[in-house]
């Protein structure tokens, strides 16, 4: 079965991109709205989070990191949630660790296409040898 990736970042030109360029081996779906992904946020086996989304006027302020926790906190069985960044560079994602410690992963926007595509199948095949139902996420931080 192909895997269920999400976008979610106000920035439609980069949604559109991502997913051009994954759909070739992924399924994708992108929301320019929390709102809307909300409703189906665990039907996604990864996500990626713009760290910056602006809400809508009758939408409360929420940045990447609380919608990543609301998630775990409201999900028996999230799905990977990879926090993104335009203010990191590919060479500082520790300091991803700092912003939101709940994210399974950290993706530098500059990282380009490729290196996206590469993190995403390398966590997807970590989620699979270890069996998510038994094993805590956290377990699966790189660096840590």
């Amino acid at each position: 079965k192909m895997y269920k990736i999400g976008v979610v970042d106000d920035n439609e030109l980069y949604c559109l991109a991502l997913q051009r360029f994954l759909s070739r081996e992924f399924e994708v779906s992108i929301f320019t709205r929390v709102s809307n992904f909300l409703q189906q946020a665990c039907s996604f086996d990864l996500v990626i989070v713009d760290y910056s989304i602006p809400a809508a006027n009758y939408e409360k302020e929420i940045d990447g990191c609380q919608l990543i926790c609301h998630i775990k906190a409201s999900s028996p069985n999230p799905p990977l949630l990879i926090l993104a960044t335009g203010f990191l560079s590919k060479n500082e994602l520790g300091i991803g660790q700092e912003i939101c410690p709940q994210a399974d992963s950290y993706l530098a926007k500059d990282a380009g296409l490729d290196a996206i595509s590469r993190q995403i199948k390398q966590l997807l095949a970590t989620r699979q040898e270890r069996h998510p139902a038994q094993t805590s996420l956290s377990t699966i931080r790189p660096n840590s």
